[in-house]
């Protein structure tokens, strides 16, 4: 629940930010590219809870900014986004792995100077499950064999970072997200097995982004 709250409170962020923001114009930027990285501890968040363990899975896609405020700007990205979980038995492993299209809408605040700044985002996602994939010894138990229910997922996204601007080269962006699922990926209704399945993901991910505009 206290999650939840964080989250509903980080959606008013985003919607007062895109609504309200006050308007420092400047030349514009634009930058197109690519960003690589890794899902950190992903898992699913089920009640009644299921023990997992630490996994490590890939993320990655294009990215589209475009800057027109001092402070403010909006990003889109389509990745291809690794989730699932792992999880540790007596005899071995199980994993399963949810291969999603991924497609967040960002408001991007940035903090610094011409060469140097902090970057935040936050914002809605959306995803399609393209691939469900088990391996291991699993044991048979509900999570491992049942077939996934919902394969829209929408989840909210936060994320800090550190961006180096080259007026030659383009953007380098380092940034960490956490990724929390609103959807369950099986049926919540009354009576159903799990009352919460929603994804969850730790994303550490590096950006290049070429400056299209070139403006100084």
């Amino acid at each position: 629940m206290a999650l939840r709250r964080i989250f509903a409170t980080l959606a008013l962020v985003w919607m007062t930010l895109t609504l309200h923001a006050q308007y420092h114009f400047l030349k514009p930027e634009l930058g197109v590219g690519v960003n690589q990285g890794v899902n950190l501890l992903p898992r699913v968040g089920f009640k009644p809870e299921v023990e997992q363990a630490f996994d490590v899975r890939y993320h990655g896609g294009i990215t589209l900014r475009y800057v027109i405020q001092k402070h403010f700007g909006l990003q889109a990205e389509i990745n291809y986004s690794q989730l699932g979980w792992k999880e540790k038995e007596d005899a071995g492993s199980f994993e399963r792995r949810l291969d999603y299209i991924e497609i967040p809408f960002l408001s991007h605040l940035v903090f610094g100077g011409r060469v140097a700044r902090a970057v935040i985002h936050l914002g809605p996602e959306i995803r399609f499950l393209v691939n469900d994939d088990a391996s291991g010894t699993g044991n048979g138990d509900l999570q491992q064999t049942k077939a996934i229910d919902n394969r829209f997922d929408f989840g909210l996204t936060a994320g800090l970072g550190l961006e180096l601007k080259s007026e030659k080269a383009g953007f380098f962006l380092l940034e960490a997200r956490y990724n929390w699922g609103l959807t369950n990926i099986f049926d919540d209704d009354p009576g159903s097995d799990f009352s919460r399945s929603g994804n969850q993901a730790i994303l550490v991910s590096f950006t290049y982004l070429y400056d299209v505009l070139k403006n100084k």
